[in-house]
């Protein structure tokens, strides 16, 4: 692996190439799991409220203090929902923080939402 930088950042270990590579997450919205039915059947697990803050919130300003950059959030069912939360929050407005959307109507599972990350070359 690289080395690290205070900022989070991951270096080439080439000395020749010292490209600054931003650190970047994959977060899945969507669990492909059936626990919280009823109540996801109308809403996305990482938009309920816990302490009336939507969970997503708590995951992004956690990977944000870790040092990542770049989040790649990977939207299923209720995809809209979540695109339009994160198009109204401040957390597409942040210097240095990036969040961009994938969105997938087609993934069942976890797998599923990797290989359609994989196929988008997103990371």
């Amino acid at each position: 692996m690289g080395a690290q930088k205070k900022s989070g950042a991951r270096v080439s270990e080439d000395p020749d190439e010292l490209v600054r590579v931003p650190l970047q997450a994959i977060l899945l919205a969507d669990s492909f799991t059936t626990k919280f039915r009823p109540i996801t059947l109308e809403r996305p697990k990482v938009l309920l409220p816990l302490v009336n803050v939507p969970m997503i919130n708590y995951t992004l300003t956690w990977l944000e203090s870790a040092g990542v950059e770049e989040v790649f959030v990977f939207c299923c069912s209720h995809s809209k929902q979540v695109i339009n939360y994160l198009e109204k929050s401040e957390w597409l407005s942040q210097p240095n923080f990036t969040v961009t959307t994938i969105e997938s109507q087609n993934s069942v599972s976890a797998g599923d939402a990797l290989r359609v990350i994989y196929e988008r070359n997103v990371v």
